[in-house]
């Protein structure tokens, strides 16, 4: 065993971390598994996050009801949610039910017995959910957008899945895969709130005990490719989604692109929303983002407008890039280091976050990042070094991503938008 400030890893491979806030009445657990859709096989699309939900419908001791039965009884929150790169399970409760809310989360992740009459419910529950996000223009462009950026790939897949499959899905699946992937070394676990350190530390390795010891994680390496999708779909406005290979999440320069989104369309002062939204009124929604994963990333922006103002949009969004490569002002980016100092320091008022944020820090990088660490290197970025850095996105030879949904047809042809794009 080894121990850190923050953290202890067990000789059985596993991760358990703490965060002590003795000045509020709360503790959070949060459980990190580090799976999720670009770890699953193509036949199996979706299984993660079928999984997650699964979870909650009953172990051998305790059935559905009975979970949410406890967990109510004390007052507590319960949930989870599945990404491309983990599938985390956290609970919050009250200082005094920190047993309680382990005893729980450890019977399901350890003996959740995925009963073949809960698993017909929740499929239908993922279906209708699917159902949702198809309804959902702002939402399924998203989905268009990732399969193209980076297609006949894990990385591409939508994180619900497919309906054919999960439609088909069985237990023995279900099973097969948790035995793959939910394994000490594959966890993390982590705590945060008004605790004795010591008891919480105990009292994970007393709870779980249940799991297999090792695994061999790996997933397919992403390549990202570029192109368009194009959705006709009978709706009021086209939705657009115009993105670019970005950095992963190990990249030096990680933070710098995070400000490169917050300078084009991260608030009400951005860029973007000035110039399409106050200045034009082109737009009731629009806004930059910047996702990153262990191997790539990608910077964006998102959209939508009418069929006859939807060209007028894309023009004023590629205007505003090139601008920036030239007229980035240090006041600019004050104000977005400022937010991302922001976000930082109030996610510490919360135990959920801030649980949250160490399985993360331990689940990528092994170590935990302190706050003082993020700020310094915050503190370091400059105008030149966002606008060098928008450069190399723009100009790095890599097909843009274009993905629109809508009545479309006007909207300008993807070798036209990319021709714009050009510097």
């Amino acid at each position: 065993m080894t121990a850190d400030r923050n953290f202890t890893l067990l000789n059985n491979g596993m991760f358990v971390a703490h965060d002590k806030m003795s000045e509020i009445e709360s503790v959070s657990i949060s459980i990190l598994v580090k799976t999720g859709s670009r770890f699953e096989e193509e036949r199996v699309s979706g299984i993660s996050h079928l999984l997650e939900h699964m979870a909650f419908k009953g172990t051998f001791s305790r059935s559905a009801k009975q979970i949410a039965e406890e967990f109510d009884m004390i007052g507590g929150h319960l949930n989870a949610y599945t990404s491309r790169e983990k599938t985390v399970y956290y609970a919050k409760v009250l200082k005094e039910n920190l047993i309680d809310a382990v005893d729980i989360l450890a019977d399901i992740m350890q003996h959740s017995m995925f009963a073949e009459e809960e698993l017909d419910k929740e499929r239908k529950v993922v279906l209708q959910e699917m159902a949702q996000t198809q309804d959902t223009p702002d939402d399924i462009v998203f989905d268009y957008f990732q399969e193209v950026a980076f297609p006949t790939q894990p990385m591409g897949r939508p994180i619900l899945g497919y309906e054919s499959i999960i439609k088909s899905l069985s237990r023995e699946e279900i099973l097969e895969y948790v035995n793959s992937k939910y394994h000490f070394n594959n966890m993390v676990i982590s705590g945060a709130g008004n605790f004795d350190v010591q008891q919480y530390h105990a009292l994970i390795q007393e709870k779980f005990v249940s799991l297999p010891s090792s695994s061999i994680n790996t997933c397919q390496k992403s390549t990202y490719v570029g192109g368009e999708s194009r959705v006709e779909k009978d709706l009021e406005q086209v939705h657009i989604v115009i993105g670019f290979k970005g950095l992963s999440y190990h990249d030096q320069s990680y933070y710098t692109q995070q400000i490169i989104a917050m300078v084009a369309g991260g608030g009400m002062s951005s860029r973007l929303f000035q110039e399409v939204r106050e200045k034009k009124g082109l737009a009731y929604t629009i806004y930059a983002f910047s996702s990153h994963y262990s191997d790539t990333g990608i910077l964006g922006i998102y959209s939508s407008s009418s069929p006859e103002n939807i060209n007028e949009l894309v023009d004023v969004v590629i205007l505003e890039l090139h601008k920036m490569l030239d007229t980035i002002t240090d006041d600019e980016v004050e104000r977005a280091k400022s937010q991302l100092r922001a976000s930082l320091l109030m996610g510490q008022e919360s135990s959920v976050s801030r649980a949250e944020r160490l399985a993360s820090n331990l689940a990528k990088y092994q170590r935990y990042i302190s706050i003082p660490e993020i700020l310094s290197k915050i503190n370091t970025i400059d105008a030149a070094a966002v606008s060098l850095l928008l450069k190399q996105i723009i100009t790095s030879g890599e097909k843009p991503t274009v993905s629109s949904i809508g009545k479309n047809q006007k909207l300008y042809q993807y070798e036209t938008i990319v021709d714009k794009l050009k510097i």
